[in-house]
């Protein structure tokens, strides 16, 4: 039955009837104000008088697990709002953080009155810290959605409740928190989800992955290890005592040093597994569903592959830091369209952090428009210069609301846009290289616009020269580049 709880005081049964009565006064698929009705509830227990424990876990096991659909619709409207480019995803993601937020400080509250008062069962202490972790670990995935910006407080939190549960000997003590369900996890099963979530450079991931990558982690985790030695395989390290986020293993650790070590390894293995399987036309229950879901989880492979098991690229060129105010343009299409001369109200104003060969670190503003998005064309230009430069966006992270820094990937100097006919239709295309006869050279264009064999005709300055294709593409959100040679 929803939100009830056994032999409740006058107290619980309010509560309780008021929760229900409004969640049931609500409309149907609005799942914003839903968590805000069950995150109100949490803290309305909170600031009552002191119920019996045993009622606080019932009453707190309900609001939990109520919201658990709930979530998952908020986190498709979300996913919905950010393809769109309009704010409800702001809504639902403030609504989703609240309740996790209060589901964990419920569990604080119990654990504190259970460590004082020393009569809760070891499978209710158990039970609550793990439906803390969980919430902590959703509100860290719910945070990289956004790119941050991220609460130092929720590592120490963590931390904090992984460290009592070792010590009290139940860390890894089996907890069914869905009652309708035979799957168990424990809270060393929830904080591992959360370390391999941080250890998983999800700040390089386009926003619709970050959903997928964290339902392939949860697939993993019997695959992945956590422990406090040294293990085969183990890149990344976190430490519960000092309350820090995980962070990339660089070389040996001293001795004294309280951490411990995350391993991947043997989850190489089920990666292989699940492209064999993938390619045959399947996804396993609960990593998608949809025409397009075999190239998402397909795309998080890979990108696991990369950030967990391949040594980290060495950075090719030194960064220097410089400050300044470039002009930029999101899309082909927005830039397409300035340099024909349209409307230059697609201009926004970025600021300068540094700069290498290959790439630009910038702040962009979080506007009306929405943030970037990872592999999303960006054209700048510097106050000093009157020549474009291409980029693709690599990395995003958020310092606050209101503003995020942008690595940006840089791979052509000076664009033009020029007329193309490939023998179907003209089309305008944007040329990144110099057109020499006998050179080979880059051409932007969006998405599935240039047909992989078919030549194009290009004029400029007066001639038509043809380019014939040599096969080289790779793709960007919306753009692709390909590569001829003119002959």
């Amino acid at each position: 039955m929803f939100l009830s709880a056994s032999s409740p005081s006058p107290e619980t049964s309010r509560l309780l009837d008021e929760v229900r009565w409004r969640l049931a006064s609500l409309p149907a698929h609005e799942p914003g104000l839903a968590l805000d009705e069950i995150a109100a509830g949490i803290e309305l227990m909170l600031e009552g008088p002191e119920w019996p424990l045993e009622q606080f876990v019932s009453a707190l096991r309900e609001f939990d697990e109520s919201a658990q659909p709930v979530i998952r619709e908020a986190a498709q409207g979300f996913l919905q709002a950010a393809a769109l480019g309009t704010n409800r995803g702001e809504v639902l993601h403030a609504a989703s953080t609240r309740l996790f937020r209060a589901i964990a400080q419920a569990g604080q509250v119990v654990l504190q009155r259970q460590r004082y008062a020393g009569t809760a069962p070891q499978a209710l202490s158990a039970e609550v810290a793990t439906r803390l972790m969980r919430a902590e670990a959703s509100r860290l995935k719910w945070a990289h959605l956004l790119y941050g910006p991220y609460e130092d407080v929720l590592w120490r939190q963590m931390g904090a409740a992984f460290l009592e549960a070792e010590e009290d000997g139940r860390l890894t003590l089996p907890v069914r928190l869905r009652q309708s369900r035979d799957t168990e996890t424990s809270t060393y099963r929830e904080y591992l989800r959360a370390v391999a979530l941080q250890c998983s450079g999800l700040d390089q991931m386009p926003v619709e992955l970050v959903d997928v990558a964290d339902r392939l982690i949860l697939h993993l985790l019997p695959a992945l290890h956590l422990g406090a030695g040294p293990v085969e395989g183990a890149r990344f390290v976190v430490s519960p005592l000092m309350g820090n986020e995980p962070r990339r293993l660089i070389k040996a650790l001293p001795a004294d040093e309280p951490a411990w070590y995350f391993s991947p390894l043997l989850a190489e293995r089920v990666l292989g597994e699940l492209e064999l399987m993938i390619k045959k036309g399947v996804v396993p229950g609960g990593l998608g569903v949809g025409p397009g879901a075999k190239d998402l989880v397909a795309a998080c492979i890979r990108h696991f592959r990369r950030t967990w098991y391949d040594t980290p690229a060495a950075r090719r060129h030194r960064r220097h830091a410089i400050s300044g105010k470039l002009a930029a343009v999101r899309g082909f299409p927005s830039f397409s369209q300035l340099i024909t001369g349209g409307d230059p109200g697609s201009v926004a104003t970025w600021d300068l952090r540094d700069v290498s060969v290959g790439g630009l670190g910038v702040v962009a503003p979080v506007t009306e428009f929405g943030l970037p998005r990872i592999g999303e064309m960006i054209a700048m230009r510097s106050e000093d210069t009157a020549a474009w430069r291409l980029g693709m966006v690599r990395r995003i992270q958020r310092d606050d609301i209101s503003r995020a820094f942008v690595g940006v990937e840089t791979f052509a100097l000076d664009p033009r846009v020029v007329r193309a006919d490939d023998g179907r239709a003209p089309v305008e295309v944007l040329l990144c290289d110099p057109l020499r006869r006998g050179a080979s050279l880059r051409v932007a264009a969006p998405a599935g616009v240039l047909r992989p064999s078919a030549s194009l005709f290009v004029a400029e300055h007066g001639a038509i020269q043809k380019l014939k294709p040599l096969g080289k593409v790779w793709r960007g959100h919306e753009f692709e580049v390909r590569t001829y040679i003119a002959v």
